[in-house]
């Protein structure tokens, strides 16, 4: 063959041993068939998934009881689902003594590389916990991920005992704080306070570490702040205008009662306002620009004049609730918009952060100062000129808030 080339090939492939050979290795079966997997490992495996997904989407381990049942009634030709058996003792003895130390050992192996460790308290009425999250390179999957590390319970919550608890349980793994780049957390004195917070017990260990913060959490302060320049509380009126509903059917109904007689569609659901929720303030904003004129009909006219009644029907009836509203609606959706890009779990979007911070002041500055003293500040904010002012009656506060104040004017 090395001097037939081509010809020597073609005579090979078409003789008579060749073709008994090829006809023999297509009828021959793989080795690969003679090492399948074990009917007990596939129900295994079956098993550990469905622990798995218990976990993940944090269900109650007494589903299990149900899933055996219900997987052998819907799957009655599968071998696999009538040997399924995990009720709520074995799937969570899966989740605790078998998948917990396997996505532990992960982890540990990927804290090799620096990491950030991230903490917060929960407010629980009972025991309080601290939960410790690490930022980290994950080499599977090739980028940066955020991972659970651990959640012991302090429930006397000092910058002392919040410090004891991270350090054992970075002990617990084998880690140290020489290895992590940077700490974040809320901005409460006992986490960051300068003389005896956390991160002066962290830095003592580590002087390099960064204090990152929470860039979502001071976005949030800031419109808070703003807030209560208000003069009417409007974060107060949402709370006060969903829970005179909340427990009440027979308020629900009148609401819609009116509601139907005034316009020809159904009233939409009275949003609960959250303050510690971030994107909740906008949305709510939103929709009671929608139901004001109903909401103010309905509290004028309510027969219960309680004292919380009084002070709704007060405020809605004040003449500058309504263009506040417009207001809010014309400037959230920039504050909203930066804290959904760093909300973002599966996304690192650290490389982002000074462009849009740079693009968010910017923006308001916009509605607030002359372009040629935002155009000399160049990229540094600090050189900002805030004496640059617009004259009130070009002040960048939305169309729909000066047509609410020239109606409020008349």
């Amino acid at each position: 063959m090395s001097h037939g080339g081509r010809h020597d090939i073609t005579k090979h492939v078409t003789s008579k041993h060749h073709l008994e050979m090829a006809k023999s290795a297509s009828s021959s079966k793989s080795i690969c068939s003679y090492y399948k997997p074990s009917e007990s490992q596939s129900v295994i495996e079956a098993e550990s998934r469905w622990a798995l997904f218990v976990s993940k989407h944090n269900l109650a381990f007494l589903n299990s009881d149900h899933a055996t049942q219900l997987f052998t009634k819907i799957f009655k030709d599968s071998e696999i689902a009538k040997k399924f058996s995990c009720a709520r003792t074995k799937c969570a003895a899966i989740v605790t003594d078998s998948l917990a130390p396997y996505f532990t050992s992960k982890l540990i192996k990927n804290l090799s590389n620096p990491f950030s460790i991230m903490i917060d308290e929960s407010n629980d009425k009972t025991d309080k916990s601290c939960i410790i999250l690490v930022r980290v390179f994950d080499s599977e999957v090739g980028d940066i991920r955020t991972r659970f590390l651990d959640m012991p319970i302090v429930n006397i919550g000092t910058a002392n005992n919040l410090f004891s608890a991270l350090k054992e349980s970075l002990h617990k793994f084998g880690l140290t704080f020489s290895r992590a780049v940077s700490f974040m957390s809320d901005t409460t004195n006992v986490m960051k306070g300068a003389r005896s917070g956390v991160k002066k017990l962290i830095k003592d260990e580590n002087p390099f570490l960064h204090d990152v913060g929470c860039i979502c959490h001071l976005a949030d302060l800031v419109v808070k702040a703003g807030m209560e320049t208000l003069p009417i509380d409007i974060d107060q009126l949402f709370v006060d205008v969903f829970y005179h509903f909340y427990h009440s059917s027979k308020r629900k109904q009148q609401f819609t009662d009116l509601w139907q007689s005034l316009f020809t569609s159904e009233p939409e659901v009275i949003l609960k306002h959250s303050t510690t929720r971030w994107l909740s303030l906008l949305r709510c904003v939103r929709r009671y620009i929608n139901q004001y004129e109903g909401l103010k009909s309905y509290f004028l006219t309510c027969d219960n004049r309680t004292n919380k009644v009084e002070s709704i029907t007060a405020r809605l009836e004040d003449p500058l609730v309504l263009p506040l509203l417009y207001f809010l609606s014309y400037i959230l959706p920039h504050i909203d918009r930066f804290n959904c890009i760093f909300q973002k779990s599966y996304q690192n979007t650290t490389c982002q952060l000074y462009v849009e911070i740079n693009r968010l002041v910017k923006l308001y500055a916009a509605n607030l100062l002359t372009s040629a003293s935002i155009q000399a500040s160049g990229t540094n904010l600090k050189n900002l000129k805030f004496d640059s002012q617009l004259e009130n009656e070009h002040l960048g506060i939305g169309t729909e808030t000066w047509a609410a104040i020239s109606v409020f004017e008349q």
